[in-house]
């Protein structure tokens, strides 16, 4: 097809629209009259299946008394064929005369080409294709696996047996285990066991000879002891500084020092 774009100004929008080519419709089959057959689903497949210019399958008419009765038998090595979704279908079949939409209405196929249309004439008789009744049990056995087909999930669950390093939700949240700071602190407290005193001491004096000026949460990382059991060192070894520039930290009382302080220098210089 060949487009051309046309601007509809009220909308202000640009669509592609198909320009009609003209084709040529040739009628000299018209009055051909054709046949309009039902078939089953799985004798359309078997038509799919069949390969170009290979026979598909007889229609049989036999005149009796009582009418004429028309049969479709289809090719058995088709009918023989199996695949993925496909089983053997039954071969024998009968043709029944049916009804079509109306009689003033007429029903004409076409077939169409790069220019050319042409008409391949109308149908007049209608014919819907059922199975024989003396392939009842080829039938039912079709059924069987079209309903057993169907009824298989299209997605199925299916068991690992490797184990799979992936990381898994817990089912306690840090913050529902400690709700409140006071609670952690209990936590951890619980896990600190008190040593021996000469043991914590000996843990102090070696953190101060590193750093002169040391906060109490740090001391208590250090040592790992209880936060009561560690004030009673810091009252007996250190002093509190309440001014700036190291206020909040903790510092050793001159006895425990193992630096002299900075005015005791100055003099010692001075004399």
């Amino acid at each position: 097809h060949y487009f051309k774009r046309i601007n509809l100004r009220m909308s202000g929008i640009y669509v592609e629209q198909p320009e009609i080519k003209e084709k040529h419709v040739y009628t000299d089959r018209a009055g051909k009259n054709l046949w309009l057959v039902k078939v089953p689903k799985y004798v359309s497949d078997r038509l799919k299946m069949c390969e170009e210019g290979a026979q598909f399958g007889v229609i049989k008419t036999n005149r009796t008394a009582v009418g004429t009765k028309i049969s479709l038998d289809i090719s058995q090595s088709l009918c023989d064929r199996t695949g993925e979704g496909i089983t053997a279908c039954p071969s024998s079949h009968d043709m029944r005369l049916g009804t079509l939409a109306g009689p003033n209405r007429a029903l004409a196929v076409y077939s169409e080409g790069e220019d050319v249309i042409q008409m391949e004439g109308v149908v007049k008789t209608r014919f819907d294709v059922y199975q024989n009744q003396n392939s009842s049990r080829s039938y039912l056995s079709l059924k069987k696996f079209e309903v057993e087909r169907k009824a298989v999930p299209e997605r199925t669950i299916k068991f690992n047996t490797k184990t799979i390093n992936a990381f898994r939700p817990s089912t306690v949240s840090q913050k529902q285990l400690y709700t409140t700071k006071a609670q952690k602190e209990e936590k951890l407290a619980a896990k600190r066991i008190r040593l021996d005193r000469s043991v914590v001491e000996g843990m102090i004096l070696k953190a101060f000879k590193k750093n002169q000026y040391i906060s109490q949460k740090n001391l208590m990382n250090i040592t790992s002891q209880p936060e009561a059991y560690l004030k009673e060192f810091l009252s007996e070894m250190c002093v509190y500084n309440n001014k700036a520039p190291h206020k909040n930290t903790w510092e050793l009382k001159p006895e425990y020092r193992h630096y002299e302080s900075s005015s005791a220098s100055k003099d010692m210089e001075t004399d």
